[in-house]
């Protein structure tokens, strides 16, 4: 294994500060603090808000809450603020998510369905163990809910940034050109491929470029081409998407949160605890957690979330699928929205009932294919450079039974 713990490898890094200055800087705690002074807050709110994450936007005096706000230079009260309005920050909570019980299955879906029914926008869930809440010193009360606190729904990455420290605006990266090439190439004979082109060349073609290869009339280098085409032109931009779903479902690091649209997924992760010994993982079904189990239901934003597209051209040879048979959308994040997804969160079901485990085996069996079905996960193994970190539940070959 390597010891080389740079470009993406470093969030693993117990050496890594989170300390890197960004692309974009937005962090002056000295003006932030004379916004909220002329706003007529006191040194201690000032302070207490600038630990919370409370940020002006350079060169204007809007304040962003860096948990949902975005980098905009608007004020909407909610999330980014003008200094006259600094004071509601230190009201009572007043979320519009709701919180509900359910005493058995066919309540979950009663409410299910009502939300349904009253949603103007598709629902998206996501099932946790139990509920976890921001950890700051002053919430922002439009996110607060009484009795439960301001809901937690960061990513791994600003979950680990955030927690080291505070004042973390770095960018964030994906593996590398050359990582990503490796695994998705490694579906590809590439003796053949380099045969081919060597033969092309060698017939007067020109074809020293991705587009050249994109171009040929061989079939093969054609696809092949493409692929790489697809892969240095949008790793960074129309691709990016799919790349953090990609790490974020093989239990990488990312900036992304994962939801779903499937109930019954989000059912089997809000009744399992993932467990890690020895190097192994598994999911060990546990119930509804003593009725701590949550339920999210969050509205569906296009401009925020995104679901998988198994059709994507560069997955064409290494279906992965994992995010396919989760149902997968993300919810993306930014250093200006690290909570993103609890801004469209609509409410929480706590689950306070018996549930069947009996099909637990086959269900982590369904969701977490073992190599010889998921070839994308046997990609992923060989062709990052630390494969340890990757979660892998050593399924067995067989399909589950009732698997389709």
């Amino acid at each position: 294994m390597s010891d080389d713990y740079s470009g993406y490898w470093k969030y693993y890094s117990d050496s890594f500060g989170w300390n890197e200055p960004p692309f974009f800087q937005p962090l002056d705690d000295f003006r932030t603090k004379d916004v909220f002074k002329s706003a007529g807050l006191s040194d201690t709110q000032a302070n207490e808000l600038i630990a919370s994450g409370y940020v002006c936007v350079p060169d204007s005096d809007v304040v962003i809450d860096r948990f949902y706000g975005g980098a905009l230079a608007r004020a909407d009260g909610v999330s980014r603020f003008r200094p006259d309005e600094l004071q509601e920050l230190f009201s009572e909570p007043r979320s519009r998510a709701w919180v509900k019980t359910a005493h058995s299955l066919e309540e979950l879906h009663q409410i299910v369905d009502e939300t349904k029914l009253r949603s103007r926008k598709p629902i998206l869930f996501r099932g946790q163990r139990s509920n976890y809440s921001v950890s700051r010193t002053i919430n922002n009360p439009n996110f607060t809910i009484p009795d439960v606190g301001e809901v937690s729904l960061l990513s791994s990455f600003w979950r680990k940034a955030y927690a080291r420290d505070r004042n973390c605006f770095c960018d964030s990266r994906s593996l590398s050109l050359f990582e990503w090439s490796k695994i998705f190439y490694s579906a590809y004979d590439l003796t053949e491929i380099e045969r081919r082109q060597k033969a092309a060349i060698d017939n007067g073609e020109w074809m020293y470029s991705e587009q050249d290869m994109a171009d040929s009339d061989d079939p093969l280098l054609s696809e092949f081409g493409n692929h790489r085409l697809d892969l240095a032109m949008g790793m960074n931009f129309n691709l990016a998407s799919t790349l953090s779903t990609l790490l974020q479902h093989y239990g990488l690091m990312s900036t992304v949160i994962d939801l779903t649209s499937s109930l019954d997924v989000a059912l089997f992760f809000a009744t399992h605890r993932y467990v890690r010994h020895n190097g192994r993982d598994r999911y060990n079904f546990v119930g509804t957690n003593n009725g701590k189990a949550v339920l999210y239901l969050i509205q569906d934003d296009q401009n925020e979330m995104v679901a998988h597209d198994a059709a994507e051209r560069v997955l064409s040879k290494l279906t992965p699928e994992r995010p396919l048979r989760q149902h997968c959308v993300i919810s993306r994040s930014s250093a200006f929205s690290i909570n993103l997804p609890a801004f469209f969160l609509l409410g929480i079901v706590y689950l306070d009932f018996p549930i069947d485990g009996r099909d637990s085996k086959s269900l982590v069996a369904s969701y977490f294919p073992g190599t010889n079905e998921d070839k994308f996960l046997a990609a992923l193994k060989s062709g990052a450079l630390h494969p340890e970190h990757i979660t892998d539940f050593g399924q067995c070959d067989r399909r589950p039974p009732g698997f389709q």
